[in-house]
């Protein structure tokens, strides 16, 4: 309210200075009151309808914006004119003494008051809408970054966790310590592969994609250990095409699923486990899969926090939905793939992507 008045006020005196300077204080009085009345009936009006106009019209072109509030401006000065006009007759406020009290210089003062105002009003929801917009527009654009941010550092740890787990380092070592009496040549292999192994997850955490081959080896040492562990229970074979060895996949994503094959399937059962790890080609596109003969899974009843959960979440913070994970039965087994999009699509900077591509 205190906006309205100080604006009306203003706008009455500008009038006043205008044409109300000769004639002494009498006239001067009489015509900031009158123009005060008119300010106050056509001001008010304006600050009620004006921005109401603005924001409908914001977007439009600035020549529809424009016309629509001239036209506003037009409609309120007539009529507020008249109204004002009606007002101002009836208290007496347009003496004998007052030459300009005619229906046409009421038009003008209406019209000049009901610019000012008007103009003034234009600019500021102009300004102000401006600022609105960019402000929601920032807004908007740091809760996107800050979400991105978020989801590849929840994917991060999530997939820390879901890559070397604490039992299968515990395993892992006391697998290769029953090989140091037995074959100490294969306990010293199978501490390299180890070795390598922890590496390539620490490694990782700086890279959102390793070479294909690199990721073929990673699943080849961890076999081997799992191998030694489990004996005969596990049959594992590997078959990666040459020619895809250099293609950029996401680090331990092919691990993850030989894991979880070894994991609930081969070690799971006295009977263990054929487990077959590949990788071809689908068009323009790659597709990492493990077979193995066990009863498979529902990816949709996956709980979270499990390794499977943690790559379909690595996923959609690298490709968004130009990667896909499925699950299926084939030839009496169950085949979990990872479908990866062409390789001028993956982007092998260091920095991790939200969906659709967002830098985090």
């Amino acid at each position: 309210m205190l906006r309205i008045l100080a604006s009306n006020v203003v706008a009455a005196g500008l009038f006043t200075l205008l044409v109300g300077t000769q004639g002494g204080w009498s006239r001067l009085v009489t015509c900031f009151l009158v123009s005060l009345l008119y300010a106050s009936i056509i001001g008010t009006a304006a600050h009620l309808a004006l921005p109401r106009v603005a924001r409908r019209l914001t977007g439009r072109s600035p020549v529809v914006f424009w016309l629509g509030l001239i036209g506003v401006l037009f409609v309120l000065s007539l009529v507020g004119s008249l109204v004002a006009g009606a007002v101002a007759a009836a208290v007496g406020l347009f003496g004998p003494g007052v030459s300009w009290a005619s229906p046409r210089s009421s038009l003008g003062i209406g019209f000049v008051i009901t610019l000012t105002i008007g103009l003034a009003i234009a600019v500021h929801e102009t300004m102000r809408a401006r600022l609105d917009h960019a402000r929601e527009s920032l807004r908007e654009r740091e809760l996107e970054v800050e979400r991105a941010r978020r989801m590849a550092s929840d994917a991060r740890l999530a997939s820390l966790e879901s890559r070397l787990h604490p039992h299968f380092l515990f395993n892992a070592l006391a697998a290769i310590a029953g090989q140091v009496r037995e074959s100490p040549e294969h306990a010293e292999r199978l501490l390299g592969e180890f070795a390598e192994l922890l590496r390539a997850s620490l490694d990782s955490t700086q890279r959102h994609t390793v070479p294909l081959g690199d990721e073929v080896d990673i699943v080849r040492a961890y076999l081997e250990i799992e191998q030694a562990r489990l004996g005969e229970r596990l049959r594992a074979k590997i078959d990666v095409p040459d020619d895809l060895r250099a293609w950029p996949v996401p680090p331990f994503a092919l691990h993850t699923l030989a894991q979880n094959s070894v994991k609930h399937v081969a070690a799971a059962r006295v009977e263990g486990a054929e487990v077959r790890v590949e990788a071809r080609r689908a068009g323009d596109r790659l597709a990492l899969s493990v077979w193995d003969d066990g009863p498979g899974l529902d990816l949709a009843r996956v709980p979270p926090g499990h390794g499977l959960d943690s790559l379909r979440a690595r996923l959609l913070v690298l490709f968004g939905a130009d990667a896909g994970l499925s699950a299926e039965r084939e030839a009496g087994g169950a085949r979990v793939t990872i479908s990866l999009p062409p390789r001028a699509l993956i982007d092998d900077g260091s920095a991790a992507r939200g969906p659709r591509g967002t830098r985090a």
